[in-house]
């Protein structure tokens, strides 16, 4: 009881905060939570555009898949922001000359402030464009090559530093300044041909790229990879994707943000798959949020996907469909528990069915002899996050459902948790069964579960041994390592938070020593249940979230490749952060 009434009054601490933010005389108070809404109303923000489609409508002319050129397309105006600012770009400007032309050559520049840097090259195209004569540009906004005779095809290119084509004659003069079309061919990935700014009206088109060092014009190359051609709209301030023409057949939320020029984003098209892990989080930040058609877009399309056996897979890409064909019982009782708190939320049963067959998949995978559920069909393990996982969603679907199947299964886990994934000696949860290695997540994890059944005994030594972790006064900067890799996210500030493994002799022989920001909300949420301050993990948090200017929270302060963890704006992490600063006990109820 004493328990119980702690985490009450800690639930009512944050509320009270929020409401005398306008009082007199709150003024650090009101502090907090003004960080806490606005940090809380930004991932939510995040966690909506990386399950909603990019908002701005762009298409494309039609092209066969074999097709190699030149492409043409058009980028919707009222899709985008009102009064989206346009530029002047470097540009001259000049009469249609007729090919065989023998007169005065001359014309008006605009765009440009630094006329020295550039000239005027006048070539004569027959096989290849000669170059006939050059003209400076004048103070006035004027230039002149004087009288010339063509054989051929006049051609007037704008020069930069005598060496660098930046256009032709009456190219179009504005553009828009703060984004531009990538165009992509699709084949076994998508690769990307060429960049395109977008003209005040909304159309691009791509252009040759005139090959020449300064003399003749020797030709031009164009973008010779056939394929699906894919069209996609960059805010190039925040180095994001705002549109595609690229249709996504699964209605599920991207796990990660990955950055443009990260290599990875175009060889593993990490950028378009959706764990579904990440996509129970998503469905109970939407629970909390009140946002029941975003909730019920994921777990619709979820119920879709469930194999005959009651199973998912452990992801999918949303555009083709492809899964990661592996199964694993944590994931899975993720996603039957955020059924379970979709139906709490909206009083809707839409999914029990749904979640009625997740837990008897998981039943299958349930040890005789231990109680334990097994990692996956394929694998001999047990977990003892995933065990932590199943036990929550088998007991709440069982208190749901009245069905003592569910309730006694509940049971079992959590004997066997405390039998055979709790570490005697060392006081605290094992990675799992008969597997000692030290993991951040099995004990912070693993303390909430004791909170829940009522073992503060067990929690207070599970908890301290989560110090462990503890990283302290990191930094986040851009690196160019191909093991850590950020050349996007970073902050002046050092950030504390906690790191997933600890360091070894077997797997995690070099184990990062990272921020963790998934497992550190973990620990966060952790702390505010038993009433511990954690307000300077909080402020960490905060400070690696404003690193990215759209709202998401990445993954880790630095990246690890070797070990899986990047630089990236993750839903794990974000989704995490929002149920903790809106209501830590939401999920795993005591």
């Amino acid at each position: 009881m004493g328990r119980n009434l702690l985490l009450k009054r800690v639930c009512l601490v944050l509320a009270t905060t929020v409401l005398v933010q306008g009082l007199p005389g709150f003024t650090k108070q009101s502090e907090a939570a003004t960080a806490v809404n606005t940090h809380a109303t930004s991932a939510l923000t995040w966690l909506n555009k990386q399950l909603d489609p990019p908002g701005v409508q762009v298409s494309l002319n039609a092209y066969p898949s074999d097709y190699v050129g030149l492409v043409e397309g058009t980028v919707q105006m009222a899709s985008l922001p009102a009064n989206t600012p346009v530029q002047s770009n470097p540009n001259i400007k000049t009469t249609a000359y007729p090919n065989n032309y023998s007169g005065i050559v001359k014309g008006t520049f605009t765009g440009i402030t630094d006329w020295n840097a550039y000239s005027v090259y006048v070539f004569d195209h027959t096989d290849i464009g000669y170059k006939k004569t050059t003209a400076t540009l004048n103070a006035n906004g004027t230039w002149s090559a004087g009288s010339v005779t063509f054989n051929g095809k006049p051609v007037i290119a704008l020069v930069k530093g005598g060496t660098q084509i930046v256009g032709f004659a009456n190219d179009p003069a504005q553009s828009l300044s703060d984004y531009e079309v990538w165009i992509y061919a699709k084949t076994d990935t998508a690769y990307l041909q060429a960049k395109a700014p977008i003209r005040s009206d909304g159309t691009f088109e791509t252009k040759s790229i005139p090959i020449f060092t300064g003399g003749d014009l020797l030709g031009y190359t164009i973008p010779d990879t056939q394929g699906l051609k894919e069209a996609r709209v960059i805010k190039k301030s925040e180095s994001k994707v705002v549109g595609t023409t690229e249709k996504p057949k699964l209605n599920l939320i991207r796990s990660f943000y990955v950055p443009l020029d990260d290599q990875i984003n175009t060889t593993a098209g990490i950028g378009n798959r959706s764990w579904i892990y990440d996509d129970a989080l998503g469905v109970i930040s939407y629970g909390l949020a009140g946002d029941k058609p975003r909730a019920s877009t994921i777990l619709g399309t979820l119920a879709n996907l469930q194999n005959a056996d009651g199973s998912l897979y452990f992801s999918y890409n949303i555009v083709t469909g492809e899964m990661d064909d592996k199964k694993r019982s944590g994931a899975i009782a993720w996603v039957g528990y955020a059924a379970t708190q979709y139906e709490k939320k909206f009083n809707d049963t839409t999914y029990r069915t749904f979640a009625v067959r997740i837990a008897d998949y998981l039943l299958t995978l349930q040890d005789a002899t231990t109680g334990s559920v097994k990692g996956g069909p394929d694998v001999p393990w047990f977990s003892t996050e995933h065990n932590v996982d199943s036990y929550f969603f088998l007991r709440d679907l069982g208190k749901l459902t009245g069905d003592v199947k569910y309730v006694n299964a509940a049971d079992l886990v959590k004997n066997a948790l405390l039998q055979s994934h709790w570490n005697v000696t060392q006081q605290r949860f094992n990675q799992g069964v008969n597997d000692t290695v030290g993991a951040l997540d099995a004990n912070s994890w693993g303390s909430i579960f004791l909170e829940a059944i009522g073992r503060h005994d067990l929690a207070v030594s599970a908890t301290a041994y989560v110090n462990n972790f503890k990283v302290n006064n990191a930094s986040m900067a851009l690196n160019t390592d191909p093991n850590a890799y950020n050349n996007t996210y970073q902050t002046t500030k050092l950030v504390s938070g906690y790191k997933p493994y600890l360091v070894d002799n077997g797997d995690f022989v070099n184990a990062p020593n990272i921020v963790w920001t998934e497992g550190t909300w973990g620990v966060i949420n952790l702390f505010l249940r038993q009433g511990t301050n954690a307000q300077s993990l909080i402020q960490s948090m905060y400070d690696l979230q404003d690193a990215d200017v759209a709202g998401g929270l990445v993954y880790t302060n630095t990246g690890a490749a070797s070990y899986d963890f990047h630089v990236w704006p993750s839903v794990a992490a974000t989704a995490w952060q929002y149920i903790t600063l809106t209501s830590p006990t939401s999920i795993w109820e005591p």
